[in-house]
């Protein structure tokens, strides 16, 4: 079974409901890549051209219910897109609130994307070091991130490039400039808040796997478990929850954490929003002479 979806959404358990071993085609947005001539933007310009499919399973903490029969078989997934693409989605599958992750089930998939953007770079005569970042301000305590290859030693010249892909969350830089003007910091961390939480529990999506059979059930409550659990706030979703009322007191809390890490970042409300980049992830590679 084919499905156009993001992993972020598959870590989140949605690929689940459509069935057992699906294949999801991941499609976030164009990737822009740099300009090429140096080493570092051959190799950026060979991850975003070129394809690889990653084998993996989500394993939900714990054990399954007694009534599940080979539940492994059901865990078991493929993901197909551009090497750049599925660097995106695993820093995605990454997320972490205050340093702590919402999932360990996306654990495979991470590093089946950095054995296979190993494999892509590998035996090109320069050494090679990639990072695929996604956070929605620069430096925000909420965020995703994953490496490939070792940093480059101490004096050796190092050549970057950097290119970028949509992540699945919106673009909500221009309503954190208008929030700015009209609440200040706790404006902007709203915005972001919001686009946070929704892009990390769509209320309809989460509805359907809250009420569904394990282990879309099992992970998606965890998800929701561990967000409270980083930002100060008790969860727990039951099978009948609201994801708008779960939402909405994640947000509330959310935001809280966010203004006071943007007032000590951002001089002005102004500067915090426009560092506001919630809808792309940068990939940065860096080379350098063995």
């Amino acid at each position: 079974m084919t499905r156009a979806t993001s992993t972020v959404l598959d870590v989140t358990v949605f690929l689940l409901l459509v069935g057992a071993a699906a294949t999801a085609v991941v499609d976030t947005a164009a990737v822009t890549p740099p300009e090429t001539g140096t080493p570092a933007a051959d190799r950026a310009e060979l991850l975003a051209t070129t394809t690889a499919s990653v084998d993996y399973a989500l394993d939900p903490a714990g054990d399954p219910p007694e009534w599940v029969t080979t539940p492994s078989l059901r865990h078991r997934r493929t993901a197909h897109g551009t090497v750049a693409e599925l660097l995106g989605e695993a820093a995605m599958s990454a997320v972490a609130v205050d340093e702590r992750r919402l999932s360990i089930a996306s654990e495979g998939f991470e590093r089946g994307v950095v054995n296979a953007t190993r494999d892509r770079l590998d035996g090109r005569g320069q050494r090679t070091a990639v990072r695929a970042r996604w956070e929605p301000y620069r430096g925000a305590p909420v965020g995703g991130v994953v490496r490939v290859g070792p940093t480059p030693p101490p004096a050796v010249d190092v050549r970057t490039a950097t290119l970028t892909v949509g992540s699945p969350m919106a673009d909500a830089r221009e309503q954190a400039l208008s929030a700015a003007d009209v609440a200040g910091h706790r404006g902007v961390a709203g915005v972001v808040a919001s686009t946070v939480v929704t892009g990390l529990f769509p209320p309809d999506r989460t509805r359907i796997a809250l009420r569904g059979d394990y282990p879309a059930d099992a992970l998606v409550a965890n998800r929701y478990r561990r967000f409270g659990a980083a930002a100060g706030e008790s969860v727990r979703p039951r099978e009948r929850a609201s994801p708008e009322a779960l939402n909405r007191r994640l947000r509330e809390r959310l935001t809280t954490m966010l203004a006071a890490d943007l007032r000590a970042r951002f001089d002005s409300p102004t500067a915090a929003a426009r560092s506001v980049r919630t809808g792309t992830v940068s990939i940065t590679v860096r080379t350098w002479s063995a």
